[in-house]
């Protein structure tokens, strides 16, 4: 029979702890790396496209997280900050700075992203706490037969013959809060003066409110909205589909949806997390990602093709020109903005 002696015992407990001590580190080079994106397309097209060409690179295999930002922001800090549940979390910027100032992520190595080197200054975070990896232009959409004197700026869609035909987001969706503060820069003190920029947007009421820019789609198709702020990406689908879409590129600025990548700070396998970031900021990768959804490349080395420059109005150099928003302050400020939207629009 075996029998445990003390310096067994002790001896036992010691190497647990010691590979206790390697931590998700002695493990993670045999599991699956943890990769998030969208469902729908975004799912079918990291399968298709981006895996493959990953895996082997990693030299593991990787499998998807499908979710949305929320839902992210919400496994991690249930998760806690010792044990996130993957390594690099792609997302809204809306959602990443709620983690990021709870000390979830840590800044990434240049010298282990070597194509952050590559990247446009207003998609490179200071300190690189973060990166931009995918930018979707938004400006407006209308419809041809509906709109004959399309507006050519942000500011007139305050004019009174686009009353009653105007579709919007609510609160949930992060356009309507970069709009509410747009609204606060172009008529008021600038993007933190809420009252003006609430005041403004009650008087575009009445109009729908959708919670994601493919909710709009269905309004704008069928004629129940004439004119609306929309990802160009969108406004291209439905021009594929025969709906008589026109867009507008604002005078008075461009605004984007964006996913920013993020490198957790107690990241199990750090150096497959540099590499995942580095491989999404490769020219190829963001050409396949301009190809597929219309996107404007964040690395300088590539060039949108003669015949997306249509459907990716906004790119290269004049990506600079979008307008941007301090996040930060949207978070700590998020319980208000809730509150006076729910009141007042």
């Amino acid at each position: 029979m075996f029998q445990l002696t003390r310096r067994g015992l002790l001896a036992g407990l010691a190497g647990t702890a010691a590979m206790s001590g390697l931590g998700r580190d002695a493990f993670a080079q045999d599991a699956p790396y943890v990769i998030n994106t969208y469902g729908g397309r975004w799912e079918k097209f990291w399968r298709s496209q981006l895996l493959p060409k990953f895996e082997p690179m990693l030299g593991r295999p990787a499998k998807l997280d499908i979710g949305l930002g929320n839902g992210w922001v919400s496994t991690f800090r249930a998760a806690g900050k010792d044990k996130p549940p993957f390594d690099v979390l792609m997302t809204n910027e809306r959602y990443a700075v709620m983690l990021r100032s709870e000390g979830i992520f840590a800044p990434m190595p240049a010298a282990k992203v070597s194509n952050l080197a590559d990247v446009y200054p207003m998609a490179r975070y200071k300190g690189d706490v973060a990166v931009t990896g995918i930018v979707s232009p938004i400006g407006i959409a209308y419809r041809t037969d509906l709109i004959k004197t399309p507006p050519k700026t942000w500011r007139e869609l305050w004019d009174p013959k686009f009353k009653g035909q105007l579709g919007f987001y609510s609160v949930n969706n992060s356009l309507a809060v970069m709009f509410l503060m747009l609204a606060g820069k172009l008529f008021g003190k600038g993007e933190y003066d809420l009252d003006t920029g609430f005041k403004k947007l009650a008087e575009l009421k009445p109009f729908p409110q959708v919670d994601f820019s493919g909710a709009m789609a269905p309004l704008l198709t069928q004629g129940q909205v004439a004119i609306a702020p929309i990802d160009f990406a969108e406004a291209v689908a439905l021009q594929q589909k025969g709906v008589p879409i026109a867009t507008v590129v604002p005078e008075d600025g461009v605004l984007m949806f964006d996913q920013s990548f993020n490198v957790t700070a107690n990241a199990g396998d750090k150096e497959a997390s540099y590499k995942y970031i580095d491989f999404m900021l490769s020219p190829e990768v963001q050409l396949l990602l301009a190809k597929e959804f219309f996107t404007a490349p964040t690395n300088r080395k590539v060039k949108v093709p003669d015949e997306l420059k249509a459907a990716i109005p906004v790119s290269g150099d004049d990506i600079s020109k979008i307008v941007t928003f301090d996040w930060d302050y949207v978070a700590k400020n998020r319980s208000v903005m809730l509150d006076r939207w729910s009141k007042e629009i």
